[in-house]
């Protein structure tokens, strides 16, 4: 296996920015489709394509499928928008903060941070009801 070369200096580049057109730009999703595809045609791994790309296996071939059913055109149907995450980055940092303090710090029973704990907080602090699967991802994100 070949050794990791040194990291590469980004110094006053703003990432923030790159992120923030990424998520929205019409443009980048459609750039992102072809350049995955392309990166699996180029005989790269899967698993390393989607980690490189930030998508999943599932949706990867979904964007396989459309390109069987209908060419391009298809690939680049604007498809249906799902539901958008109640947690955002704001809130993401509230809730790091929050997990590395005792719960009863904020009126919750119990003596450590999980799903349950997580969901009361929501409840409590944003007024957002979540589901105890929501919750334990919220939590994973934010350890």
């Amino acid at each position: 296996m070949k050794k990791a070369g040194r990291k590469v200096d980004l110094t006053n580049i703003n990432i923030k920015e790159i992120e923030d057109w990424i998520q929205k730009s019409n443009q980048s999703k459609t750039i992102l489709k072809c350049h995955t595809i392309l990166a699996l045609h180029k005989g790269n791994q899967m698993k390393h394509v989607c980690n490189v790309m930030g998508v999943t296996r599932e949706t990867v071939r979904l964007w396989k499928e459309q390109l069987r059913k209908g060419g391009v055109k298809e690939l680049l149907k604007k498809g249906k928008v799902g539901k958008r995450s109640k947690l955002t980055p704001l809130k993401l940092n509230e809730l790091k903060k929050a997990i590395k303090q005792l719960p009863e710090n904020f009126d919750l029973e119990g003596k450590l941070w999980g799903g349950r704990l997580v969901m009361q907080y929501a409840q409590k602090k944003w007024k957002i009801q979540i589901s105890i699967r929501t919750a334990y991802q919220w939590f994973n994100k934010a350890k």
